[in-house]
């Protein structure tokens, strides 16, 4: 019979993702994880697998937590062009935190995609989520009046998860928040224009 488990596998949990979101994966050693939960090499993989296992968890319910969050926001603004507009800019509640060390998916994407089918495969289902949701919302403003009727709703829902992405990185790439919020201003403009507003 199994012995129970004397940790709390959530706070165990978060302090993986909080290693591998600033070290990143390859940088990331076993003895970092155990050094950031207090579990022995034995504890952690007899609980989780292996390194990779657990970073293919941890990618998961980071993925799923923020669809859910970035779905909740839209749901919570009445007007459904404003909801995606707020959530394209990281403003107004629109999504989530935008963090320094930006996203976990879209960082894991980015160094590993190109040799790892496992992440490349989250990376386009976290894409295709999010055109799904964007291309609702923004049929629903259509419908509502809100923006041009002649759009596009798939198309236009790609350009907002280009610009989306765009912002990030600038936020990431640390330019300054004085040319941050400049770039966002012209990126707001530039869409409202192209959609009718």
């Amino acid at each position: 019979m199994a012995r129970p488990r004397k940790f709390d596998e959530r706070a165990v949990l978060t302090a993986v993702r909080d290693r591998f979101w600033r070290r990143g994966y390859a940088s990331t050693s076993i003895q970092d994880l155990t050094d950031a939960t207090g579990l022995g090499t034995q504890s952690l993989y007899g609980a989780f697998g292996s390194k990779r296992a657990l970073f293919l968890r941890i990618l998961d319910e980071y993925c799923a937590r923020q669809a859910a969050g970035l779905e909740a926001a839209l749901d919570e603004d009445p007007s459904p062009w404003h909801g995606l507009a707020s959530a394209v800019l990281f403003e107004d509640g629109g999504r989530m935190e935008l963090p320094p060390q930006g996203c976990l998916m879209a960082n894991s994407a980015a160094a590993l995609s190109a040799q790892d089918e496992e992440v490349r495969a989250r990376a386009c289902r976290s894409y295709s989520g999010t055109l799904e949701l964007f291309a609702g919302r923004i049929r629903e403003a259509q419908e509502s009046g809100e923006i041009d009727d002649d759009l596009d709703p798939e198309a236009t829902a790609r350009a907002l998860i280009a610009v989306m992405q765009g912002i990030e990185f600038l936020h990431k790439a640390g330019i300054g928040e004085e040319e941050f919020q400049r770039a966002k201003t012209a990126a707001l403009e530039m869409i409202e224009r192209a959609v009718g507003r």
